[in-house]
């Protein structure tokens, strides 16, 4: 992928020809449609697989299908590849690539003492270093490109520590929006990425930020609030595509016990497991509820023995191989059929440029 300049260089011509200057309106049969990708670690090569499939049946980059994507996580760094028009195959191979070099492969430790050591080792620091992840974000996006050279509309939630307040960076595409579209993509990826305990925290224009996931892990109700609340699109003339990364129910057997303490939360990633899990059920019902047939999840749920392959920080090639397989199966099995209308749309939504 090129820098900055080539990026505002590239030609769109199969997109629709609407006016920056004209009056946007949506209605059922012409829907605001969202796409929302969800967090996970190396499992977003799930999302980045699925969105591949689906790019090879258009034959076209996704993002020329939507009004706006919203992506947190390792959802967000797709969420962007999507805007900047990079190819979902990039994307993929990228993740196969350099995933064990953001997430070196180790033994977790078995034994109590072990684990023990764990914790005390990784009690003042975060588990890995974010470079390798920058270095594979601006494989995909140029190190100098910014939000405004994207493409098309995309939110990313990140939380802002030094204020103490949830953020969601934005494209302009609202006229009004003019701050973020200055920041560097690379900057705003590793913003909503900056899990808590597997990565330091980043720093966007002098402030602190961890990960979009601790409050919208699943940004599908972000997308449906910012049609809402920001261009008063109804209910009735919305839709939602929604890509998961292999997501599964998490409980706990009475045999751990009640007596919960910070091993015990840590063991296995339980709490943020538990944290991806509830949120996830949480919005999809939630936005079932809302949009009824006009909303529509790709995930696949692990078997018991594929569960043990997989994990936020697990890039070996089983992982890869598992991940690879479940979203080409969960692709395919709806390309043709319930896809169908999310792929056929005509986006009405426009970036501002000007100015």
């Amino acid at each position: 992928m090129g820098g900055a300049g080539k990026l505002r260089d590239v030609l769109t011509r199969d997109q629709p020809a609407h006016s920056i200057k004209e009056k946007m309106t949506w209605s059922p049969e012409q829907p605001f449609q969202s796409l929302a990708l969800t967090g996970g670690g190396f499992r977003g090569l799930f999302t980045a697989r699925a969105l591949q499939v689906i790019e090879e049946k258009l034959g076209s980059p996704i993002g020329r299908r939507f009004d706006l994507t919203c992506g947190t996580s390792i959802g967000g760094i797709v969420a962007l590849a999507v805007a900047f028009e990079v190819p979902m195959k990039q994307v993929v191979d990228v993740f196969e690539t350099d995933g064990e070099s953001i997430f070196p492969s180790h033994e977790p430790p078995t034994s109590k003492l072990g684990k023990g050591y764990d914790l005390f080792k990784h009690m003042n620091r975060p588990r890995y270093s974010s470079e390798p992840l920058r270095a594979a974000i601006t494989k995909l996006i140029g190190a100098d490109a910014i939000l405004g050279d994207a493409l098309h509309p995309v939110a990313i939630p990140a939380v802002n520590v030094t204020q103490g307040k949830p953020q969601v960076f934005k494209t302009r595409h609202k006229a009004e929006w003019d701050r973020d579209w200055r920041f560097k993509a690379v900057d705003v990826a590793l913003a909503t990425s900056a899990a808590p305990t597997f990565f330091e925290l980043a720093l966007v224009d002098g402030n602190l930020y961890a990960d979009g996931g601790l409050f919208a892990n699943a940004p599908d109700l972000l997308a449906i609030h910012e049609a809402e609340h920001f261009f008063n699109v109804s209910v009735e003339s919305q839709r939602v595509l929604s890509v998961g990364t292999t997501t599964k129910s998490y409980s706990v057997s009475f045999a751990a016990g009640r007596q919960f303490g910070i091993e015990e939360w840590m063991e296995d990633q339980r709490l943020f497991s538990v944290t991806i899990s509830s949120q996830q059920q949480f919005v999809e019902q939630l936005v079932t509820h809302r949009l009824g047939d006009r909303y529509f999840r790709i995930d696949h749920e692990p078997s018991q023995e594929q569960a043990k392959d997989l994990g936020l920080d697990v890039a070996s090639d089983v992982a890869k191989k598992t991940l690879i397989a479940l979203a080409t199966k969960a692709t395919t099995d709806v390309l043709g059929t319930r896809l169908v209308p999310y792929l056929s749309h005509e986006p009405k939504l426009q970036l501002i440029k000007e100015g």
